[in-house]
């Protein structure tokens, strides 16, 4: 498997603390079928700002003691980049890193609790300089939890986006394994990813959300979320994927599944 999103680098944001604990996340991804990762450290303005030579710097490091010691993964260098006006740009003058340094593919991060304006315009500055966003954990935005047909809409438009794997396995909440699979239903994401923080919080693994993929969407496909759709995007090629399933018949977001099960089938019942 390749795990497009990692914040194994040690001390450059929320993630790894240390090279040991690098170390140790490398051994788990291998332990978990992970083959390579690519390296994606928070980039926000003015609380981690982590410039291209910096992280550059680090993945070689990285690569160095991953040899040292005898652990058979391969890294990349990215960035996971804070959505800033500013940011296209950085990416033009490649002041900031793109997925693999390929200068094709950007992973961007939105607040969790919101959708900043003129996002569309946003994304469309980044197509004129022929970058693509990858939109980051998606499933655990607050506004496309009540407004799906956004993600719908990126997704029409050729917009890619990743989930994490834990979300599968309701880590965070069962409203955000509920949207995720939602969102796996609607062929609204193409990636899945570990967003590994740690060896606890968001441990370096996917192997456990994949298997509930595979239930949703088939093993062949959940398998491309791991597989061919990363290894396309490390090579800069373009990326296939389904049509997306329109949002346009009730989903299990009814509100009646956020009522106690006892007022909601009596309600149901009464409207029948």
């Amino acid at each position: 498997m390749i795990d497009l999103h990692s914040h194994i680098l040690p001390e450059l944001d929320d993630g790894a603390a240390s090279w040991e604990q690098a170390l140790e996340m490398a051994r788990v991804a291998v332990a978990d079928g992970v083959t390579e990762v690519v390296c994606t450290p928070h980039w926000v303005p003015g609380k981690f700002d982590n410039s291209r030579p910096v992280i550059m710097e680090q993945v070689e490091t990285c690569r160095r003691l991953l040899a040292e010691a005898q652990i058979p993964l391969k890294v990349h260098p990215g960035a996971e980049l804070r959505i800033d006006i500013n940011l296209p740009g950085l990416i033009k003058n490649r002041q900031v890193l793109t997925v693999n340094d390929g200068g094709i593919y950007a992973l961007i991060e939105l607040p969790d609790e919101s959708i900043p304006d003129h996002l569309d315009e946003f994304f469309w500055n980044l197509e004129l300089l022929r970058i693509r966003p990858i939109i980051s954990h998606v499933e655990r935005n607050a506004v496309l939890r009540e407004e799906p047909d956004r993600l719908y809409h990126w997704a029409v438009n050729g917009y890619l986006t990743q989930i994490t794997a834990s979300s599968l396995t309701e880590h965070f909440s069962e409203e955000i394994q509920d949207f995720a699979v939602f969102i796996l239903e609607h062929r609204l994401a193409q990636m899945l990813v570990s967003d590994g923080h740690g060896l606890r919080s968001r441990s370096p693994r996917l192997s456990a959300g994949l298997a509930v993929a595979a239930q949703i969407l088939g093993e062949q496909t959940a398998r491309r979320m791991v597989w061919d759709v990363p290894r396309q995007i490390l090579n800069g090629e373009a990326v296939r994927f389904p049509e997306p399933v329109p949002i346009d018949e009730p989903s299990r977001f009814d509100i009646f599944d956020y009522l106690p099960k006892r007022f909601g089938d009596k309600i149901k019942s009464f409207l029948k």
